[in-house]
């Protein structure tokens, strides 16, 4: 049997495994434990441009079980969270595109994993949460850019490519803690320094600390944040470095809202030190669209820009251009309550800075399946 076809069966037992853990939680423990069960299925072609054409598929599974101590009759405020992971297939970044952005954002080859296991307690606004975390679940979250394929909407490449972040598919440990009262909140990390490892090691790979702070209300969101790994780095001319610092800032704000239909804009920007990284600066911006289309309330259409600033460092060592852009549009379809297909379209200019490589023009399609 070819390699393909025996990953994807075990793939499939372990989905049965899953939806069968499920059942037996909820006929068990339905007031106290809460089970999803989620599986994402995507194509990706690349039309021209970037590395070469071509096609190729992959897929993601995903089992959270979180307890809630309360309901368990154990003590109030706790909250148990496991997340498990299944991906299988190649990475059309590193195949056929070649963009450091990475136009998938579940794209990871074939893993099964823990991703997350953490408690986290909460005492009146406060809360405090250790365990395996993905860091990008509470830190530079943008909700309406949550819609979008390309990686660089749910976090800046200015952490995810320069510095090991806690971040999907694989967290590491950490120490959050975080406080919110009406329309203020905030929150403080200490993440493991490289999560790839699962070892706690400070004086080698150092720690990732980051603080985020910010206003939220019905109409939108302003959040500013920093963080510093404390790792050893090494430049893109070979320079050793102590460590590496950033900000950033994300907004929201609701356009338009009428009926069902509410048209929400955002912006990401960030920046990170220069003279160490290969990306200085990032600016994401776009729009979000619910309701689009007459009689399809649960619809959502996007259009968005993410541009990846390369350092001057890096553009010396490796004769790349001063960015890369990925413009991505996208309709996320309701097929129905269980079932959705997401068609996206990206223009990828410049990608890795590579004059040499021509624009890449891909489509995607996502299938999520949310299994109620």
């Amino acid at each position: 049997m070819d390699v393909n076809l025996r990953r994807l069966a075990r793939f499939l037992l372990l989905l049965v495994a899953m939806l069968e853990t499920k059942g037996a939680f909820a006929d068990v423990q339905e007031p106290a434990v809460s089970v999803d069960v989620g599986y994402q299925l995507e194509a990706v072609r690349n039309v021209g441009g970037g590395l070469r054409s071509g096609s190729q598929w992959h897929d993601a599974a995903l089992l959270d079980v979180a307890l809630d101590t309360a309901r368990a009759g154990w003590w109030r405020g706790g909250t148990l969270f496991f997340e498990g992971v299944l991906n299988h297939g190649g990475d059309p970044s590193a195949r056929l595109i070649g963009d450091a952005q990475t136009a998938s954002n579940i794209a990871d080859g074939n893993r099964a994993d823990v991703h997350q296991f953490w408690y986290a307690h909460r005492i009146g606004v406060a809360e405090l949460l250790v365990g395996l975390h993905d860091l990008n679940s509470v830190f530079y979250v943008v909700d309406s850019a949550g819609l979008f394929l390309n990686s660089s909407f749910g976090i800046g490449p200015e952490i995810s490519v320069n510095v090991p972040a806690s971040l999907w598919p694989r967290a590491g440990g950490a120490v959050v803690a975080g406080y919110a009262d009406g329309a203020f909140a905030g929150h403080v990390g200490v993440y493991d320094g490289d999560p790839a490892t699962r070892a706690i090691r400070p004086g080698g790979e150092g720690l990732m600390l980051i603080a985020e702070g910010g206003w939220h209300a019905a109409t939108g969101a302003l959040k500013l944040g920093a963080w510093r790994h404390t790792g050893q780095k090494t430049g893109p001319d070979g320079r050793g470095f102590g460590s590496d610092n950033g900000l950033y800032v994300i907004a929201e704000r609701t356009a338009l809202a009428r009926d069902a239909m509410v048209l929400t804009l955002f912006l990401q920007a960030g920046l990170a030190q220069r003279d160490r990284n290969l990306i200085g600066d990032y600016l994401g911006f776009g729009m979000h669209l619910d309701a689009p289309l007459p009689g399809r309330a649960r619809d959502a259409f996007g259009l968005a820009v993410a541009r990846a600033g390369f350092t001057p460092v890096a553009r010396r060592v490796n004769g790349w251009t001063r960015a890369e852009t990925a413009i991505e549009v996208t309709y996320d379809m309701a097929v129905t309550d269980w079932l959705h297909m997401q068609p996206s379209l990206q223009l990828i200019l410049h990608p890795s800075g590579d004059a040499a490589v021509p624009a890449a023009r891909v489509g995607l399609l996502r299938v999520r399946v949310d299994i109620p």
